[in-house]
């Protein structure tokens, strides 16, 4: 299985940019197409940041649009990073995937209803969650989680701030042995300073996260701004109008005041090993 490079925020960055450059620019993308000699489609995707734009592409469409010099120089710079290898690099991935924009994220804020957070999940877990896929496409999705959770331990890693409800510890997705040394790693996990994890007693009942799990990425400085992300049973959002995302961080504020703090939530991770290991 070939690598693929995943310089997902630059392409978005340089997406949005380009497509912000061409409505100042008063063109449509039926017209701007036309000109560069490309569909509107295809348009349409670059400026979402579903493709990569050559160097020389991302300067004739800087020149179309009558951006300034110095505008056009640094256009053309993102268009030559968003072709480089990213040293997080992950087998197997899209450039549009979630895994690939976690890749390049600085920070996660994640708030998991149903399952333990894909970052924090052992490979018996994990290779559990994925029983009901073909062989190919569960190796392929185990690899590529194992592969995800080494960010939280490299030279520069990954901040992860995490609220899970409790009940998703309950669900019997692994066999007892595996769930009992899935808790322990959440503890061990839990230890790190850059990871926060807050369980949500079951207890509570109603809560905010109740309409499902998301998350929030934050990215480089001088890159995009921070953009949420939601998997539904038809495939996922990737939000990125400011208003949306703020409520997605204004949801988290709420869960996270309601959920136990670190210490209270590792006790009690702790209790529920000690209780399936009876």
């Amino acid at each position: 299985m070939a690598y693929y490079s995943v310089p997902a925020i630059r392409r978005l960055q340089l997406g949005r940019e380009l497509k912000a450059w061409r409505e100042k620019a008063g063109l449509t993308l039926e017209q701007a197409g036309g000109d560069l000699d490309i569909s509107k489609s295809t348009l349409s995707r670059l400026e979402k940041g579903q493709g990569a734009i050559h160097p020389l592409h991302a300067r004739a469409m800087a020149e179309l649009y009558r951006v300034p010099e110095d505008d056009l120089v640094d256009l053309v710079e993102i268009a030559r990073e968003a072709r480089r290898p990213n040293q997080n690099r992950i087998e197997g991935v899209s450039v549009n995937s979630y895994p690939a924009l976690e890749a390049e994220a600085v920070s996660v804020r994640n708030f998991e209803l149903a399952s333990v957070p894909g970052l924090l999940q052992t490979e018996d877990y994990a290779a559990a969650f994925f029983a009901g896929s073909g062989t190919r496409e569960r190796n392929r999705n185990l690899n590529v989680r194992m592969h995800r959770a080494k960010r939280l331990h490299c030279e520069e890693p990954l901040k992860l701030h995490t609220v899970i409800d409790e009940v998703a510890l309950h669900r019997r997705i692994a066999k007892q042995s595996a769930l009992v040394a899935q808790l322990l790693h959440i503890v061990e996990l839990s230890e790190l300073d850059n990871v926060q994890v807050q369980l949500l007693p079951a207890g509570i009942g109603v809560h905010p996260g109740l309409r499902g799990a998301f998350s929030v990425l934050r990215f480089p400085e001088d890159t995009i701004s921070d953009l949420g992300y939601v998997d539904h049973a038809g495939g996922n959002l990737q939000l990125v109008k400011q208003t949306q995302v703020a409520e997605l961080i204004r949801q988290f504020g709420k869960l996270s005041k309601m959920a136990l703090g670190e210490s209270e939530s590792r006790d009690l991770a702790l209790q529920l090993a000690d209780l399936l290991s009876a």
